[in-house]
């Protein structure tokens, strides 16, 4: 039974691989079509505004992506064998691939985005216009999956106080997972507002996700253990 289900598992994993080796096969393409400067770079980052303001070595760009991509996504494959509620994770375990498929298919859009402006015919596209419903898709999936992650140490919002109470995990990523739907949207506004705010319409609304996710836990985790006291105060009298 168990190798039935390890066969299984391992054959879903089919399909991120296979993004991964994808974004190696498009580094093979592009890299004699990339153009770089006078000192052999290629341009690696764009800021608001979508310009160029970050360079490095062509051979390096070129094939550094893909290779973080698989240490990223290698990791995540480690996550199961380590957790120490292993029993939970199985529970959203589909969910979790789905998080693994999204979050290399991100990656590999992101890697495109940042290979294309350096193409000659593609010199005036603006990345952004693919990166950031991208990024908001991937917040919408993570919304989604907080719905369905039971306590674990490394997905979903683990706090001390999530980790304390199951309750207060589910309560907190649910609550946060509607978060991170707000923050989908609004990446995906932030594509049609001027590029001064667009930064603020991606990373504010996350730090805010964040920290109200902490104090939330905390907040849910002393209402939790106030209403244990009291039941334990009203048997003793």
């Amino acid at each position: 039974m168990f190798h039935i289900v390890w066969k299984k598992s391992w054959r879903r994993e089919l399909l991120p691989l296979a993004i991964v080796f994808l974004m190696f096969a498009i580094g093979f393409y592009a890299e004699p079509l990339v153009k770089t400067n006078e000192q052999g770079q290629i341009a690696i980052h764009f800021n608001a505004w979508g310009q160029a303001d970050g360079w490095m070595d062509k051979a390096v760009a070129v094939y550094l992506f893909p290779i973080v991509s698989l240490i990223i996504y290698a990791g995540l494959l480690v996550i199961p064998k380590i957790e120490v509620y292993q029993h939970n994770l199985e529970e959203f375990a589909l969910h979790f691939w789905g998080f693994k498929v999204i979050l290399v298919f991100v990656l590999a859009v992101i890697y495109i985005a940042l290979l294309l402006p350096n193409m000659e015919s593609w010199a005036k596209f603006d990345p952004l216009v693919i990166v950031i419903p991208a990024v908001s898709l991937l917040f919408f999936y993570v919304g989604y999956m907080l719905n369905f992650t039971k306590r674990n140490y490394f997905i979903g919002v683990r706090t001390p106080w999530t980790l304390a109470d199951e309750r207060v995990w589910e309560k907190t990523n649910r609550l946060t997972g509607a978060l991170f739907w707000v923050c989908g949207v609004l990446t995906l506004v932030s594509l049609m507002a001027t590029a001064d705010l667009r930064l603020w319409l991606v990373i504010l609304p996350l730090v805010i996700t964040a920290i109200f996710g902490f104090f939330y836990s905390l907040w849910e985790y002393r209402k939790v253990r106030h209403a244990g006291a009291k039941r334990k105060g009203g048997k003793r009298g």
